[in-house]
């Protein structure tokens, strides 16, 4: 299977872009993905995230292969009832916490990481969305340090982390020796660039930690499929970062 783990659905309030079913289905008819993972992009903006959420639960309910990550404020005071709410929602298998976005210290996380494991939901730990040079110069949002993010799926080895949008020269031989033997971290692919970068991430972490992100609508989709098709790349290693990483990451094989 091939399985976008990084598409979202509304409008961003700096471009003129916009995610909508149709267009999702659209872009997914033309790569051959089989499946996606889908979040909110004005749930970034909300400090309560629960209307947009309940806007993209209705958009994607009934859709077989479109699965929420509904995105969680981590300051709100009910954060972790909050997400055995959304649990019980059948297409939630991730939540999406944006520390940047939300203003609060990546070792929250560590707070609701019981909370996921026994509902069997995989956190998906926002680093950026955009390049920080790209951003308004009133609206700068800084990213989520990586190290931090890692050291949250050192502490909660029971549950399942995803960190999106690192960028390739984030992933040194330090962290990346520290990512490598994690078996609840993986990392989609949707903002690492430059020549061969997957490849270079693949000798980093290993292929079973790559995912399948395009960053849809907000990024041109296809960039994000042809980078897995690098000279560097087994067959094997193909189908482990387009879908196979994924199915175990977010747990969509149960």
């Amino acid at each position: 299977m091939r399985i976008d783990t990084a598409a979202s659905l509304g409008p961003w309030p700096f471009r003129n872009v916009a995610g909508t079913v149709r267009g999702l289905a659209a872009m997914m008819r033309e790569l051959g993905l089989d499946g996606a993972v889908v979040s909110s992009l004005p749930a970034l903006f909300h400090l309560d995230p629960a209307e947009a959420n309940e806007q993209l639960l209705a958009a994607l309910k009934g859709r077989r292969h479109l699965w929420a990550a509904p995105v969680v404020n981590l300051r709100l005071a009910d954060a972790a009832a909050y997400i055995e709410e959304l649990a019980q929602h059948p297409q939630v298998r991730a939540v999406r916490l944006a520390p940047g976005f939300h203003s609060y210290p990546v070792s929250r996380v560590s707070e609701v990481c019981e909370a996921l494991a026994e509902h069997d939901l995989t956190a998906i730990i926002q680093l950026r969305v955009q390049d920080e040079r790209s951003h308004p110069a009133t609206t700068f949002i800084p990213p989520v340090p990586i190290a931090e993010a890692v050291a949250v799926a050192e502490s909660a080895p029971q549950t399942r982390l995803v960190i999106a949008a690192a960028r390739s020269w984030e992933l040194g031989t330090d962290l990346a020796a520290r990512i490598r033997p994690l078996p609840n971290l993986w990392l989609d692919i949707s903002h690492l660039d430059g020549l061969s970068c997957l490849t270079r991430a693949r000798e980093a972490v290993g292929a079973d930690k790559p995912l399948l992100a395009t960053s849809w609508p907000f990024f041109y989709a296809r960039g994000a499929l042809l980078k897995t098709q690098e000279e560097g790349l087994s067959p094997e290693d193909v189908l482990a970062i387009a879908g196979g990483n994924a199915e175990r990451a977010l747990g969509l094989s149960r």
